[in-house]
Formats: structure tokens, C-alpha cells, sequence
């Protein structure tokens, strides 16, 4: 039985940044138990072209075995695509028997009616992501991608497409905007509680729709500090994570 659900968002790992690496693998070990479920709701690392990386990035290697010890130790955890590390696909379920969420998951939090997603599909007002995202999300071009293309190939891609994406002008602007008729919808259809990331800013409001609402939570991106969201005894808690 779950007794405490555990939120992170947007890590954006790089193979450098050993500190935000270590206080993540910190985190997970703290974590470990029967009763967590974990869900990583997208973009954990910067760049993620397949296993493979591992051989040129090994730095990023002590956060993939820190996931797997925390379900080694009766964790549970759903892994969530995002807009960097689509190409995941299903390795941590084959790997560690985690589950893989490509688009999005209901949940039910204490009787509430939860939505979670990476938060993508929530800003549908960004259209030049979106149309990028009917290819880079497509799982059958991903398996294409994976299988055909040399690795190195793969890893410039990657790059390529990190270094593209932080020069676009006004992209963290235009990607905040979520679309107020997606979270309508997902209200009418009782939806109670929404969680998501890909913002890279903590939101925490309510929208109503006639009698009913529902609670907005995102999660801010890994910077200066990282930020989890706790769920125990029908309360969630922002916690901080120092890089130390």
C-alpha cells in the first residue's frame, strides 16, 4: 500500500553538474522504502538519446543505478517522457520493471481524481513544439531512431536539439502558457488534482469550472537547488533539495 507519493520534474542532469547528481542519488537513497511511489514526470536528464549515452556520459550512470536500488528496496516508480529524454522509451521497465507513462496518467490520490503529465500537452499555445513534438514523441519513430541510428549520430542529435531549443527566443515565455481549455476539459471530466513540470516555475492555483475545481501544481526546474513535491496523509509538501 502507497503510502507516500513523491513528484519531481525537470532535473535537466548534465553530465557536469556532479552536485545536482549527488544530491538527487542523495534524495533517492532517503526515499527508499516500501510504500513510496515515485514519479518522475519527465526531462530528468538535459539530453537522453539511449543507453548508449552511458558510454560517453558515465557521469550520468549513478543516477540510473540509484533507481534502481530505490525499487530494489520496494519503491515504486512510473517514469513519465518528457520534451529531453523521449528517447528513454520502455529501458527502465526492461531494466528495472518500472512502469513508463509516454503521454499522460490518472491517478487517484485519497479519492481525488489526479492528472499527471510531463505538462507539455497542457501548452498547446506553443505550436512550433508542438508540431516538433508529433515527431520527437511518435514511439514508433523513436524505435526507428534507436535502432538504426549510429549512437554517435544519436548524441549529436541530442545535443543538437538542447542547444536549439535554449536558443529560441522567448522559449521559456512561450512554453508557460497553459492552455486554460485543456484544464477545463480534464475538470468536467472530474479531474480534482493536476501535477506536472515542463513550465520550469512552481504554480499552485485552482480553477473552477461551474461547481466544480481543481488544484494546478507545477513543479520549478533544477537550478540553483532542486524542488520534490510530497504527498502523505492528504498533504503535499514542497521540500528543497540543496546541491551540497
Amino acid at each position: 500500500m502507497t503510502e507516500r507519493h513523491v513528484f519531481v520534474a525537470d532535473v535537466h542532469l548534465r553530465r557536469e553538474e556532479l552536485a545536482k547528481r549527488d544530491a538527487l542519488i542523495g534524495y533517492l537513497s532517503g526515499i527508499a522504502a516500501p510504500g513510496v511511489h515515485l514519479y518522475v514526470l519527465g526531462d530528468l536528464f538535459d539530453a537522453w538519446v539511449g543507453p548508449v549515452q552511458l558510454e560517453t556520459e558515465p557521469e550520468l550512470g549513478p543516477v540510473i543505478e540509484a533507481l534502481g536500488r530505490f525499487i530494489d528496496a520496494g519503491g515504486k516508480l512510473t517514469f513519465f517522457h518528457g520534451n529531453r529524454d523521449y528517447c528513454m522509451a520502455d529501458y527502465l521497465t526492461r531494466r528495472f520493471g518500472a512502469e513508463t507513462v509516454y503521454y499522460w496518467k490518472i491517478i487517484d490520490l485519497d479519492g481525488r481524481k489526479t492528472y499527471l503529465n510531463h505538462g507539455d500537452l497542457l501548452c498547446t499555445g506553443d505550436q512550433l513544439y508542438q508540431l516538433a513534438r508529433l515527431v520527437m514523441r511518435n514511439r514508433f519513430l523513436v524505435g526507428l531512431f534507436l535502432r538504426f541510428f549510429p549512437p554517435r549520430l544519436r548524441l549529436g542529435f541530442g545535443l543538437a536539439y538542447r542547444g536549439v531549443s535554449e536558443r529560441r527566443p522567448a522559449h521559456r515565455k512561450e512554453r508557460s502558457g497553459i492552455s486554460r481549455d485543456k484544464v477545463r476539459r480534464l475538470i468536467r471530466r472530474g479531474v480534482e488534482l493536476i501535477v506536472f513540470g515542463h513550465v520550469h516555475e512552481h504554480i499552485d492555483r485552482v480553477y473552477r469550472v461551474g461547481d466544480r475545481q481543481a488544484r494546478l501544481i507545477s513543479l520549478p526546474v533544477w537550478q540553483e537547488h532542486g524542488v520534490v513535491l510530497e504527498y502523505a496523509h492528504g498533504d503535499f509538501t514542497l521540500r528543497t533539495i540543496n546541491f551540497t
